[in-house]
């Protein structure tokens, strides 16, 4: 047994608009969602950053300290192995500034199950036209 529609294209087409919005104001709620968990990851990301930092750089000019003042007993002079020291010193900051740099990435902040759902949406509408 078929049901049979009685509604007017008008009435239709008004229909498939509404849904429609309904739609899309349902996929920019999940988008404001996912983009507010990705801000808090890269804030999480970026606190995690600071307080590695806050211990590491302590930490790395004793380390230093150490390197030269072993240097100066091998019988480098004082301003050489204070020189080794800070190169040393450079590399690890790289190192880390590349790691935290790394975390931030832009592609790690895109609300990639948003656009998922949305692609799912659109091949949905297109089978239904």
């Amino acid at each position: 047994m078929s049901a049979i529609d009685h509604r007017s294209v008008s009435e239709l087409f008004a229909d498939a608009l509404n849904q429609f919005s309904k739609l899309m104001r349902n996929e920019f709620q999940l988008a404001r969602a996912e983009l507010s968990v990705k801000a808090g990851e890269m804030i999480n990301a970026v606190g995690l950053l600071i307080g590695a930092a806050l211990f590491v750089i302590p930490t790395i000019v004793l380390l230093l300290m150490a390197v030269a003042a072993w240097m100066e007993e091998l019988g480098l002079q004082p301003s050489v192995a204070n020189l080794i020291g800070a190169v040393v010193g450079l590399v690890i900051a790289g190192i880390l500034a590349a790691i935290g740099a790394n975390r931030l990435k832009s592609n790690s902040l895109v609300p990639q199950r948003t656009l998922d759902q949305l692609q799912r949406d659109v091949a949905a509408a297109k089978e239904h036209v």
